[in-house]
């Protein structure tokens, strides 16, 4: 059977409008869209099908996005979270003139920013301090990417959490209601061996295994006091005095019967992994400087030194590397035989003003 032209013409007519008349009356399909959370003013990818004749996109029916049509095609959208969308899980419903479908987007605060941490390096139990922003709840800190920490204290700029058990290396991790933000930095945990607190705890904790010399005001009798100034905890180790004529004033150090055989810490660590940290004041005396000395058994005969000024106010937690201590030959301790540590009172300007360091919870930290 033979058709004449123009009924042929009318029959593929016919099906193209068919095929253009499917196309366009087929309701719209998310296949993905990226992010799947965020704050608003997200901008929100969609792709999929059936975005042709576009009326509207609403936010948990009701509150509008943000679109422009120019920017949008058949398979993909463009929109923004709408300033006022409600926080948490939102019906994200997209209608055009022939249906509708919706997906779920979670509306969250703006994401948390980590600027920095204190102290770098702690022992199980003890508390960190991290600085910021957007911390939201809900909260989370992980230590080493999945040990979280129990978080004693929060605000949007700051939190206070506790180093768990089982800490080595690794960033520490903030989740918070929009989303998750790594410290710049890595935290190390650390054993402490405590030398002494002055309240009886400690490998030296005896009060008379210390010793006093040069030109200061202390003695075994008057050298572990309780004020002046106020104390963090109970006791502390005062030294001071003055000698205009010396630039050696004088100090303290942990001793004991026999110098010879006196035992060595037992710090384990390597120089570069272990620290001397005590807790430090001169009381407003700001021309006081403290020389950090230890002393080896069965190692150098010589002693190995740092010197710190002390002009801050108040009370401060001192942490020096054991690699930044040198003899006059420019070697290094070793930390398995330290046996001594001593403080001595420099007189760095030659004036007749009195010295004063204060010490307390002195310690040996140790790197994991």
């Amino acid at each position: 059977m033979k058709y004449s032209p123009i009924y042929l013409q009318v029959i593929l007519l016919l099906v193209i409008l068919s095929f253009v008349s499917c196309g366009s009356s087929d309701p719209p399909v998310v296949v993905e869209f990226s992010p799947d959370f965020g704050p608003s003013e997200t901008l929100i990818t969609v792709e999929g099908s059936g975005f042709d004749d576009l009326v509207a996109i609403d936010f948990n029916d009701g509150v509008a996005a943000d679109f422009n049509p120019s920017f949008g095609k058949s398979d993909a959208l463009l929109m923004r979270v709408p300033p006022n969308a409600p926080l948490g899980d939102n019906a994200v419903t997209i209608v055009t003139e022939h249906g509708e479908t919706s997906f779920n987007f979670r509306v969250t605060l703006q994401a948390p920013s980590v600027f920095d941490f204190e102290p770098k390096f702690a022992n199980e139990g003890a508390v960190v301090s991290i600085t910021g922003k957007n911390f939201f709840e809900p909260l989370e800190v992980l230590f080493f990417d999945s040990i979280p920490g129990n978080i004693i204290y929060s605000q949007e700029d700051s939190i206070a959490v506790e180093v768990p058990a089982n800490v080595q290396k690794g960033r520490i991790t903030v989740v918070a209601n929009g989303g998750s933000s790594i410290t710049p930095e890595l935290f190390f945990s650390t054993n402490e061996l405590v030398v002494n607190d002055f309240d009886g705890s400690g490998v030296r904790a005896e009060t008379d295994k210390w010793l006093f010399y040069g030109n200061i005001d202390q003695n075994a009798m008057t050298a572990v006091v309780n004020s002046n100034p106020d104390p963090i905890d109970n006791n502390f180790l005062k030294i001071s005095g003055d000698d205009p004529g010396s630039t050696w004033v004088g100090g303290a150090e942990s001793h004991s019967n026999d110098l010879m055989t006196f035992d060595v810490f037992e710090v384990d660590s390597d120089i570069n992994d272990t620290f001397i940290e005590f807790d430090v004041s001169s009381n407003g005396n700001d021309d006081s400087h403290l020389i950090v000395v230890l002393a080896e058994r069965a190692g150098s005969s010589n002693d190995f030194s740092e010197m710190i000024h002390l002009s801050h106010t108040g009370w401060q937690k001192v942490s020096i590397p054991l690699n930044r201590f040198a003899d006059i030959n420019g070697a290094t301790p070793d930390p398995q035989k330290l046996r001594t540590i001593k403080f001595h009172l420099f007189n760095e300007l030659g004036s007749s003003q009195k010295m004063e360091a204060n010490i307390d919870n002195i310690k040996f930290i140790q790197i994991l």
